[in-house]
């Protein structure tokens, strides 16, 4: 009788203690961290991100240091009936890591890093920006990684949606070169996925992992040796021959080897009559033979008879990856929206619409108001495997296309608004699916067909494996199609 006595009070008060609060000043003084409130003079600058047409306000903001902090910053909030979001740099072009009355985990300040030269393994926390894990793996190991190419964004959002950059082409997305994840669930454990263990965890985060399965603590990727330089050139043209050099681009990314890598931009700022034009060209070997590949763009065959393009301004730089990372362009903090897809192919009416569409964006009196296309290349060993070998389905289409806008001024927001949904939905007979490292929630009618499409379903399946409540929910997370809050 006494047995069962005791054991049914020691049933009774795990109950209770289950079912306390964790308080705030508990919190407070048990993390490993800081806690930012409301009143805090660091919460709005903790609380934005680049996009500042986003002005949500969380209940608090959490910056752990370690794991066990994450699970601290997840018990308060789920003992005070409270969700939570994930920020990590604050790169989500709809805002995704704040959300109103939330607590936000920022896991921006968990910075630990690490390399195995025997296991060939780069291990690091997710909130090292992409700079900093460059400057440690390049400037002291001679390897590196794919990963971003702006200097501040994360490892994190960047590597759970895809994430690609110029040494891509050869290594693949930053996400096929992860090996391990350390995830805090939503029951508040920390699991590992790797190819051993929680397999279909693993499968999921490596390109669904904006999806809501949990949060990141940790990334164990490949590393990869790389050369002490690397040619880059920054190619500028006329507007008037647009057509003519997209046309040859296009042209000459059909048979160009993995070393090369392209990217291809035009925009219009404030009032310019004609839009801009220009061309990156980075060659991923020894630097004295990138002139061999990217030089040909100097120089090429127009469409009219005897005729040839040159260009307005050519800038060559040898530089190590790191420096080329670190002097990379970040996006400027203001009002921004962003649609993107891949373009099934680029023919002449493909080019004619994207300069139609570029010289009808808005005309503003305001240099720092920018209507931009931005063409990617992901082509090569980002290609090279199979649309189910991870959740990354894109493996299909090299050019994505990212349309942008960015602005000052709350009567510019129509007119840019206006002018990008047009343009989208302009495109969508010439596209198939949307990069879900460019988030969308003002033109997709069906992000989850779009960011993930075949893959979905067996998404689905993990999402209601790993978090059956649905905790980790918001607008676009797997199997939430219309919850926000």
């Amino acid at each position: 009788m006494n047995k069962i006595l005791i054991l049914f009070i020691c049933v009774l008060s795990c109950f209770i203690n289950s079912a306390q609060s964790l308080t705030l000043p508990q919190l407070t003084a048990q993390i490993n961290g800081k806690v930012i409130s409301q009143s805090s003079p660091d919460f709005n600058n903790a609380r934005f991100g680049y996009n500042y047409r986003y002005n949500r306000v969380p209940q608090i903001i959490v910056q752990p240091l370690d794991t066990a902090s994450v699970v601290l910053a997840l018990e308060y909030a789920q003992t005070n009936n409270l969700l939570v979001s994930v920020k990590s740099g604050g790169h989500s072009a709809i805002a995704e890591g704040v959300q109103d009355l939330r607590v936000v985990i920022d896991v921006s300040q968990m910075k630990q890093i690490s390399y195995d030269p025997v296991s060939n393994i780069i291990t690091t926390q997710s909130g090292n920006k992409w700079v900093e894990v460059y400057n440690y793996t390049i400037n002291q190991h001679q390897v590196a990684t794919p990963g971003g190419s702006c200097p501040s964004v994360s490892v994190g959002g960047l590597t759970l949606g895809g994430g690609a950059n110029d040494l891509s082409t050869v290594h693949g997305l930053a996400t096929d070169n992860v090996v391990e994840l350390e995830v805090v669930l939503a029951n508040r454990s920390v699991v590992i996925a790797n190819e051993q263990t929680n397999v279909d965890l693993f499968w999921a985060l490596r390109g669904g992992g904006h999806g809501g399965f949990g949060i990141v603590t940790l990334f164990k990727f490949r590393a990869h040796p790389v050369l002490p330089t690397y040619y880059s050139a920054w190619i500028t043209y006329a507007w008037s021959d647009f057509e003519d050099v997209l046309t040859y681009v296009n042209t000459f990314s059909e048979t160009m080897p993995n070393t090369v890598n392209l990217y291809f931009t035009a925009w219009r700022s404030s009032n310019a009559t004609n839009p801009s034009v220009a061309l990156s060209c980075f060659f991923n070997g020894p630097s004295q033979l990138g002139e061999s590949h990217c030089g040909s763009f100097r120089n090429f065959s127009g469409s009219k008879r005897n005729t040839y393009i040159t260009p307005v301004t050519i800038s060559v730089t040898n530089a190590s990856y790191y420096e080329t990372v670190k002097n990379g362009t970040d996006p400027k903090a203001r009002s921004s929206y962003t649609s993107g897809s891949f373009l099934t192919g680029i023919d002449k009416k493909v080019i004619k619409n994207i300069k139609t569409q570029l010289e009808k964006s808005p005309v503003t009196p305001y240099t720092f108001n920018t209507a931009r296309l931005n063409l990617y290349w992901q082509g090569g060993q980002m290609l090279n495997q199979a649309r189910d070998y991870n959740a990354y389905v894109h493996r299909t289409y090299p050019w994505n296309a990212v349309w942008l806008v960015s602005y000052t001024g709350g009567e510019f927001e129509e007119p840019y608004r206006k002018w990008i949904k047009q343009t989208y939905r302009k495109f969508e007979s010439f596209s198939e699916g949307v990069y879900q490292n460019y988030p969308d929630e003002n033109n997709l009618d069906n992000w989850a067909e779009a960011y993930y499409m075949e893959n979905y379903p067996k998404l689905q399946v993990v999402k209601a494996t790993y978090d059956p409540n649905n905790y980790f929910r918001f607008a676009q997370s797997i199997g939430s199609p219309s919850l926000s809050s």
